[in-house]
């Protein structure tokens, strides 16, 4: 398709085609007998009148003043994720039942009741105790504190004061589209980092020097947070998992560590208790029905209301949703959907009414699928393969503690900074915090789709 661009009179006219194909055509032609060349387009040069190529000026293309996003982010966890306010760091966990009836637990006078030599075995409420006769020695509950430090998280960046003296004057960016970006990106960021999987470090820092290694820095991940002891000596994407690397908030000198570490007697195996999470380990096989199930049970039986799906989400990354959803038709079944709102305390099914986001579900809890699952760094780029970790929580034993929210500070006095641009931080302190463990459950180790 072709036309002509005319003047008649002063004013223009255009016999190009009035559709996108003849605008095409306009600008190729146009760019093709002003510049001789596509490539001006671009940023090649132009000559305005000037027939000698050394004399040519430069070509500035007009590119607008928005910038369009062509990259991924997402925050999709770190919002369904409740937030509370800050309020205390630690928190105070009753770890074991006072008693579970076994034969070992009833003393009298601190002797034991029971004869077991043989081996414990369970004797129930109210053992050895005849009517109107004495009884055993007292019981207490176990109780432990457990600090949870926040965490402070800038993100700090630069404008120019000659790029906020051009706004409006020439074609450069607006300064709101461009911090817009760096919010978004913050978001993404925390949504990333509360996603990272066991074996991803957690950084550390001391006296300002990252390689002396003694504090930890950066969010806390959710894989780390309900994390098992059981993994230790486990080997996820060639990184063996050490006791340290289980035990959140301070690693292996942290409050958790006696209870995800090994033990503290002879450096014996470590031994599950309820302050572990609960873990699906694929062991780099293919994910199916049966495993999601497995995590449904091993969290759901420790729900307080195990029945009612409010407050559950599971997490997902793309390819393992879809990857669920073809599992689910090739049984015949088709995967479900519910309809959720974001509440304050998180991501809850409204029953009965089609108000809300529609999201997929798996036993009537919600899918939130986020591509930060299955973020591949080397690319920078969501992968179409990795499955990522899965992910079932209570949003009632974890969320984020925000002592304060985001804020953004800026300076611009440039006698103080000696610098000709504006000095920007976004700023927030806070921490992913769970006060319960055996409510959750994630599924790790599966294999890349093919």
């Amino acid at each position: 398709m072709s036309g002509q661009l005319f003047i008649n009179e002063h004013k223009k006219f255009s016999t190009y085609d009035p559709s996108s194909t003849g605008l095409e055509s306009l600008i190729d032609d146009f760019y093709a007998a002003q510049y001789e060349s596509a490539f001006g387009k671009a940023a090649g040069a132009v000559g305005y009148g000037l027939s000698s190529p050394n004399e040519r000026g430069y070509f500035n293309a007009i590119m607008g003043k928005d910038i369009t996003v062509g990259i991924f982010t997402g925050d999709n966890i770190y919002s369904a994720l409740g937030k509370r306010a800050y309020d205390h760091e630690g928190v105070r966990i009753q770890y074991e039942q006072a008693t579970y009836g076994m034969a070992s637990e009833f003393t009298r006078g601190g002797v034991p009741m029971f004869d077991t030599t043989g081996g414990d075995f369970f004797v129930g409420l109210g053992a050895g105790t005849n009517q109107d006769g004495l009884i055993n020695d007292s019981f207490y509950v176990p109780i432990d504190d457990f600090r949870e430090p926040y965490k402070d998280l800038p993100l700090p960046f630069d404008y120019g004061m000659g790029m906020q003296a051009l706004e409006n004057k020439d074609d450069t960016i607006a300064y709101r589209s461009y911090v817009d970006k760096v919010s978004a990106n913050y978001g993404d960021q925390a949504d990333k980092s509360i996603l990272r999987p066991l074996w991803c470090p957690q950084p550390t820092i001391a006296n300002n020097n990252i390689a002396a290694g003694a504090r930890e820095t950066s969010l806390q991940g959710i894989s780390r947070a309900i994390a098992s002891g059981n993994e230790i000596g486990k080997t996820y994407n060639g990184v063996t998992i050490t006791a340290g690397m289980v035990s959140p908030y301070g690693g292996a000198n942290g409050d958790f560590a006696a209870y995800r570490g090994l033990n503290n007697e002879g450096g014996n195996a470590h031994v599950e208790n309820n302050i572990d999470g609960n873990v699906v380990d694929l062991q780099g096989n293919a994910i199916g029905l049966t495993d999601l199930r497995k995590a449904y049970r091993a969290a759901s039986v420790n729900w307080l209301d195990s029945a009612n799906p409010n407050g559950k989400i599971w997490c997902m990354s793309n390819v393992l949703q879809d990857k669920v959803g073809a599992l689910m038709m090739a049984n015949n079944v088709l995967l479900n959907t519910v309809y959720a709102q974001r509440t304050i305390n998180g991501v809850k099914t409204i029953p009965g009414r089609d108000a809300g986001i529609l999201l997929n579900s798996f036993n009537n809890i919600p899918i939130i699928q986020d591509g930060n699952l299955n973020f591949d760094f080397s690319t920078k780029k969501v992968s179409t393969v990795k499955m990522g970790d899965c992910y079932l929580l209570d949003l009632k034993h974890i969320w984020m503690s925000m002592l304060t929210p985001i804020e953004a500070w800026n300076f611009n006095n440039i006698a103080a900074t000696r610098v000709l641009a504006e000095k920007n931080v976004l700023l927030s302190r806070q921490e992913l915090r769970t006060d319960g463990y055996i409510f959750h459950t994630k599924i790790v180790n599966i294999a890349d789709d093919a």
